[in-house]
């Protein structure tokens, strides 16, 4: 048979992310001399004190299905620990656990638009948004930042955008996956305020929330704003910060009925979040915090490093990152001596020439990038970047 799969699937475009990991573990497989900096997704084991609340969850029997939103221990555990970290009072009911962060947000696009609604991103923009948008039926309106504006949204940008039609919402990720940067209290205010009075709904994503460095300091629209809550979902989860994954495991917080929409929504899609799972990221919120400062520490050290070299090497520029663990770095200044077209052909002459793979910057909205994850050890790093500086050195 013929013809059988829908138009609408034919347009979906795979992860570039998780296809290029993938790529690059089977080349190491194969005994290829390969260097990996692809991975979005910490280096470190989880911690021993959550392993050991996985395994305890199995040997208790807690392995059934779950109600859809999550066990209701981690729902009230989220619930207060968020409405603390927000200074917005969250209920339980609030609260729904989903599949990972991105399910999380999948959930709230669908709760939160109907067909052919816009939402807006920005570039640089993490590579699975779009289709996730497209997806539910909506529409992404893309609006394109550049340097000048550090690579953020602002309040001008977003006047700019209603004039032309009012996007339903906006879906913004700070810290920001690929660039690593994270708006200030005022830019996010800004936005907040801009937001709140246009009656824009927003998805706010904020996996990253805990992996910051130096001065800078992450605060979520809903905490500067609480006005906001009612028409926001904050979206965060326990995978980046402490090393959770695999398991699985992110949330949404927002009010009750959108919440309780979503967790209907997830019911009827996919079920209940794995049972042992969620008890892991129980102890995790509960008393993971110093596992989770102990490999931010270790991050920061490594960006710093990272930092320090890459920006010795002559003719790449890219903004600081302040959060996450990624260099989103600006290479077109080699294509033309590359005799590339741009960033995916670039990284697969990289990737044949020093056997080091890189994420190309086109999938973020972003064709003169490319990315580099310094979630990986130091002599990772280090050989990496003897690698990239060898490859720019030929075309000097």
């Amino acid at each position: 048979m013929t013809g059988i799969v829908s138009n609408r699937a034919s347009t979906i475009i795979p992860s570039i992310t998780l296809s290029l990991n993938t790529k690059a573990n089977a080349l190491k497989e194969a005994g290829e001399d390969v260097v990996g900096l692809a991975a979005g997704e910490p280096d470190f084991e989880t911690p021993d004190i959550i392993k050991a609340a996985g395994i305890r969850a199995i040997e208790e029997g807690k392995t059934r299905y779950t109600p859809a939103a999550g066990i209701a221990q981690l729902r009230k555990a989220v619930s207060k620990e968020y409405s603390k970290l927000l200074g917005v009072e969250y209920g339980w009911k609030e609260v729904v656990i989903s599949h990972g962060a991105k399910h999380s947000i999948f959930n709230a696009l669908y709760v939160f638009t109907d067909l052919d609604d816009e939402v807006m991103i920005t570039t640089p923009y993490w590579v699975s948004y779009p289709e996730m948008i497209k997806l539910v039926g909506a529409r992404p309106r893309i609006t394109e930042l550049s340097e000048k504006t550090g690579y953020k949204l602002t309040v001008d940008h977003l006047k700019a955008q209603v004039e032309k039609g009012k996007p339903k919402v906006l879906l913004l990720n700070s810290p920001n996956n690929p660039a690593g940067i994270v708006y200030t209290p005022k830019e996010m205010e800004g936005i907040g305020r801009f937001l709140l009075d246009e009656g824009i709904a927003l998805i706010s994503d904020e996996i990253y929330e805990f992996l910051v460095y130096g001065d800078t300091e992450h605060i979520s629209p809903v905490k500067l704003i609480p006005e906001l809550k009612d028409q926001t979902a904050v979206v965060t989860g326990v995978s980046k910060s402490y090393a959770m994954t695999g398991w699985r495991i992110g949330f949404a917080l927002a009010e009750e009925n959108a919440a309780f929409r979503m967790g209907a929504y997830q019911a009827h899609a996919t079920g209940c979040p794995n049972a042992i799972s969620q008890w892991a990221a129980l102890e995790a919120i509960e008393k993971g915090q110093d596992d989770r400062e102990r490999m931010r520490a270790e991050f920061e050290k490594r960006k710093e490093m990272f930092g320090q070299r890459l920006s010795k090497i002559p003719g790449i520029k890219f903004p600081d990152p302040g959060g996450a663990f990624y260099f989103l770095t600006d290479v077109s200044g080699y294509f033309n001596a590359c005799g590339v077209k741009g960033s995916s052909e670039f990284c697969e002459k990289l990737l044949s020439e020093k056997g080091l793979l890189l994420i190309p910057g086109g999938p973020f909205g972003c064709d003169n990038m490319i990315r580099f994850s310094f979630a990986a050890s130091v002599d990772q790093l280090n050989m990496a970047l003897d690698r990239f500086e060898s490859f720019i050195s030929d075309y000097s």
